[in-house]
């Protein structure tokens, strides 16, 4: 499962040091290239609309496997692009097709774990956060050797691999009870939107998960062409904020049974919040890459444990509609992620300033919807 979940970070932290080389070979600007991460979000989560409610109707084995076939054969097809405009709409099949095979995972983890989804969730993203650690460094020694290409060969090879070894050992997780169903999808997904409890920690996710995508998509920008360090460096330093996401996980999966979700997101939105005003600052006083690399870390892994609680306050709301339910989250999530690279785009200055600034509205904004619920269930 944690090997699956991996496959969006491998395609997308794999390529963000060749942003450059790309934008190069097509003739066009590196905003278009960084755009192509923005379709590729889009094109994920509409396709997690679709599948969350077949992983619910037939079952979570048969679209994994169908998801990694597809996500495999679309990065191959990826490696002939001639022009911006088929590496873009490429992209977005590979998002697309890729999403039958994550939307699964947490609903076979809310399959296996119950009531103990969050501490389930963190004991895989603890493993798969291996992918964000190592793949800009992997990206960054393939450039060294190949082209560009070489690295959707590389998630293609992982992908079609993985098909394989899911063949014999991923199991069906789906509750017998619960096969088959001929439940509409569309009543699957009003049972889930009807549910009014869960719109406080859905919009909570939704922001920060705005906010993840703002930092994924400028980090390159910020080290690269703002603080001047190599591809190879930058491979390194963002494998800094990946760790910080793997002890942040290990924490919330030691803390999360005693101290509960719903604290352990209130706490790291607090953390998170006192993160991003810091990094307001050192934009205002040129602070140097030091202090924005320590930065990042503890912000990165505040959202890492934020994140995850959000995710599963909503979807233990939903023990028949699991696949669903991780639909719907997964869409906001890849949905409003998309918006990262249009925002950054319109409010581009050639400093990292807006990248503070919309981090600090993303992150307030989340903790502003907390204290309401709070308020609203005293």
């Amino acid at each position: 499962m944690a090997a699956i979940a991996a496959l969006p970070p491998l395609a997308v932290d794999m390529y963000l040091p060749a942003f450059p080389q790309i934008a190069a070979d097509f003739t066009t600007s590196i905003s278009v290239i960084q755009n192509s991460l923005s379709i590729f979000l889009v094109g994920f989560g509409c396709g997690m609309l679709l599948f969350g409610p077949l992983a619910d109707r037939y079952g979570r084995r048969p679209l994994a496997l169908f998801g990694l076939g597809g996500f495999g054969l679309a990065s191959l097809v990826l490696v002939l692009s001639k022009d911006p405009t088929w590496f873009l709409l490429l992209r977005l099949i590979q998002g697309f097709v890729g999403s039958a095979a994550t939307v699964t995972i947490p609903a076979m983890i809310r399959d296996t774990y119950g009531k103990d989804t969050a501490k389930g969730m963190s004991t895989v993203m603890m493993i798969m956060l291996v992918a964000p650690l190592v793949a800009p460094l992997i990206g960054s020694w393939i450039l060294a050797v190949a082209p560009w290409q070489g690295l959707f060969v590389f998630v293609a090879l992982y992908a079609l691999i993985l098909m394989v070894l899911s063949w014999h050992l991923l199991p069906e997780t789906k509750p017998a009870n619960l096969l088959p169903t001929r439940q509409s999808p569309l009543r699957n997904y009003q049972i889930i939107f009807s549910n009014h409890r869960i719109y406080w920690d859905l919009f909570t996710y939704i922001l920060l998960a705005l906010a993840f995508f703002v930092y994924l998509t400028s980090v390159s920008f910020i080290y690269i062409s703002w603080f001047g360090v190599s591809e190879t460096r930058f491979g390194y330093l963002f494998a800094c904020s990946a760790a910080a996401l793997i002890i942040a996980n290990f924490a919330n999966r030691q803390l999360v049974s005693q101290v509960g979700s719903r604290r352990m997101l209130q706490r790291a939105l607090a953390g998170g919040i006192v993160c991003v005003l810091l990094l307001l600052l050192l934009m205002l006083v040129n602070g140097g890459l030091v202090l924005t690399v320590i930065n990042f870390f503890f912000m990165v892994g505040c959202l890492g444990i934020a994140w995850v609680n959000a995710d599963s306050l909503v979807i233990m709301e939903f023990p028949q509609q699991a696949g669903s339910a991780t639909a719907v989250i997964g869409t906001l999530r890849f949905g409003f992620g998309a918006l990262a690279g249009p925002l950054l785009a319109i409010s581009y200055t050639g400093t990292p300033m807006p990248v503070a600034i919309l981090l600090v509205v993303c992150l307030v904004g989340a903790g502003a919807i907390q204290l309401l619920r709070a308020r609203h269930h005293r």
